[in-house]
């Protein structure tokens, strides 16, 4: 796979990322208690197109289309992952992590102090990938309040609380 481009996004991306979105998602019909997220709502064009608009989205694609992407927020001096996603059939091949690299050389491109993102703690494909790349599961007070309200909030929408966890990358 080594025609794949990582790039900025642009508006013209916004309206394919949520069918990126819904096939990554198909990785969880796999998994036992988790196989609903499949066919759970994906983040619409119009919520990307904001990120978009504030150059904090990157794209994966092979012969200009669109086949995966990292969706960012700056808040204070850390970037927060918001949503990796890479379509099936093509994930397993390193584009996540490129992906999460170009998030990586963002921050320290603007002088930011960490990444952090929210996962399930029990999936090869969550934290288990995250942490190959650095990031530290975060414990009890080592939780921002950012962080603990962002895990909250997914509970609330369904998510299992106890296979959640958050995670960070200090630069």
């Amino acid at each position: 796979m080594s025609d794949i481009l990582i790039r900025l996004a642009t508006s013209d991306d916004a309206a394919f990322l949520p069918d990126i979105e819904r096939s990554a998602g198909t990785a969880f019909l796999s998994i036992p208690g988790l196989e609903w997220l499949a066919a759970d709502e994906a983040m619409a064009a119009e919520a990307h197109q904001i990120y978009i608009d504030e150059s904090t989205v990157w794209v994966a694609t092979l012969d200009d289309r669109c086949i995966g992407f990292v969706t960012t927020a700056t808040y204070g001096d850390t970037l927060h992952i918001v949503e990796l996603a890479v379509a099936n059939g093509h994930q397993g091949h390193g584009i996540g992590r490129q992906l999460m690299d170009r998030a990586r050389q963002y921050a320290v491109e603007n002088d930011l102090q960490a990444l952090t993102l929210t996962t399930f703690r029990d999936l090869s494909f969550n934290q288990h990938f995250y942490q190959k790349l650095g990031y530290q599961t975060l414990e009890g007070p080592e939780i921002s309040k950012r962080l603990a309200m962002t895990l909250q909030s997914e509970i609330e929408n369904g998510l299992p609380g106890d296979r959640r966890c958050a995670m960070r990358l200090l630069l």
